[in-house]
């Protein structure tokens, strides 16, 4: 499990019993509890770093997600790297509000991020605060009922909306609800339940963070200069491929730059993630070779029946062993690659020519020629492109010392 992630996902309800929203909570293990000593900071940190691992939508479900935020968070707010929309950020109640959390507030503010203010029995303090505050949690146990309705009040009088928060009983619910109370949450309602996931080591999100830049159409040659450069063996690897290919200009070809005017920026691209894909520690060449094979089968289906942006037709070839390079589903790797969504689900669903084409690429690996069609191509036809591609990506792992 030492791979594995989790949070608590618990459900926040308004007065007509409705979802209104999510609070992440840290979990360390698959027991429902948080552990006994909790560094804030660090807790905030993991529940970001695995709400972003899943997906803050997917968690959210299109609902406002409620995220604790300590003291650091607020002095330095650049350290939150989430999209504010639908997002409430907790003040925790330990927090003083000093002129550099009060700066960090407002800065939130003007990104776009909702504030709430957690666990707050009494106001007096927070009073600089309050107008920068859209939503109060207040703890139904850290108070005796009689002073609910005054708390309540002080509150709203700051237009803000109030949370009461451990409400166990439907009494407790009925009560807070004539005093004016907007939302709820409790074990009334629900207790938190757990998510989990498998975290990605971070060599491996790496990788795929590369692939990505490296594949998207819109890098220009700069940054795919750049981005080669940074990996001193993936630099001395591809000027190998490059000059063995142009050893008809009788010259050597010394710079990422020059290389990749010469082959093209989309040659040049396909055998850079051809590299980067073959370090993947402790994988089978076979699994990269199969990739070649399925791309560069793609791109050639694409390429015979004049389909346009064959080089697509490869990437999705290619990418299609991510899950097996990897050890996790293929869905999960591709939560790091920014491709186009068409590309996304020609991989996952088999969507569109590009799916059509890696369908076929894969019953053609399975021996199925007899019973595959794509765009009128007979057995033959297909025979024919598929031995292509095999010599092709066999002359292609030579190359790239994968054999």
């Amino acid at each position: 499990m030492k791979n594995h992630f989790f949070l608590a996902r618990q459900p926040i309800l308004d007065r007509n019993l409705k979802l209104y929203a999510y609070e992440l909570l840290f979990r360390s293990s698959a027991e429902n509890s948080a552990p006994e000593e909790l560094d804030g900071d660090a807790a905030t940190a993991q529940v970001l770093t695995n709400a972003m691992e899943i997906g803050i939508d997917r968690l959210s479900r299109g609902h406002i997600t409620f995220i604790n935020l300590p003291r650091q968070f607020l002095l330095d707010p650049d350290l939150l790297p989430i999209d504010p929309v639908r997002v409430m950020l907790e003040i925790l109640e330990d927090v003083v509000p000093d002129d550099d959390v009060m700066a960090g507030v407002q800065s939130l503010r003007e990104t776009g991020f909702k504030i709430a203010l957690d666990d707050v029995v009494e106001s007096e303090a927070y009073d600089r605060l309050m107008p920068h505050i859209d939503t109060v949690k207040i703890d139904i146990r850290a108070m005796p009922e009689a002073n609910w309705e005054t708390q309540i009040n002080r509150i709203k009088q700051y237009g803000c909306k109030v949370l009461a928060e451990k409400v166990e009983t439907e009494e407790e619910f009925q009560t807070l609800k004539a005093l004016g109370v907007d939302y709820f949450q409790g074990y009334f309602f629900a207790r938190p339940r757990i998510v989990s996931g498998k975290r990605l080591p971070t060599n491996k999100i790496a990788l795929l963070r590369l692939l990505s830049r490296i594949s998207d159409p819109d890098t220009d040659l700069e940054e795919l200069q750049t981005l080669i450069s940074q990996d001193v063996g993936l630099s001395v690897r591809a000027l190998a491929y490059v000059n063995s290919a142009a050893n008809a200009l009788n010259r050597k070809i010394e710079s990422i730059k020059e290389a990749i005017v010469y082959l093209g920026r989309g040659t040049i691209r396909n055998w850079v993630v051809l590299y980067i894909m073959s370090g993947v520690d402790g994988k089978a060449d076979e699994i990269v070779t199969m990739g070649l094979v399925r791309g560069r089968l793609c791109e050639l289906l694409a390429q015979h029946c004049g389909l346009p942006n064959a080089d697509s037709y490869f990437t999705v070839g290619l990418f299609s062993v991510l899950d097996a390079l990897l050890d996790v589903p293929l869905e999960e790797a591709l939560k790091y690659l920014p491709l186009p969504e068409e590309l996304q689900e020609a991989l996952v669903q088999r969507l569109g020519d590009r799916g059509e084409a890696l369908s076929c690429a894969l019953s053609l690996e399975a021996g199925e020629a007899g019973a595959v069609d794509f765009r009128n191509l007979n057995a033959l036809e297909l025979a024919d492109i598929y031995m292509s591609a095999v010599q092709w990506a066999d002359t292609a792992a030579r190359q790239a010392g994968l054999e």
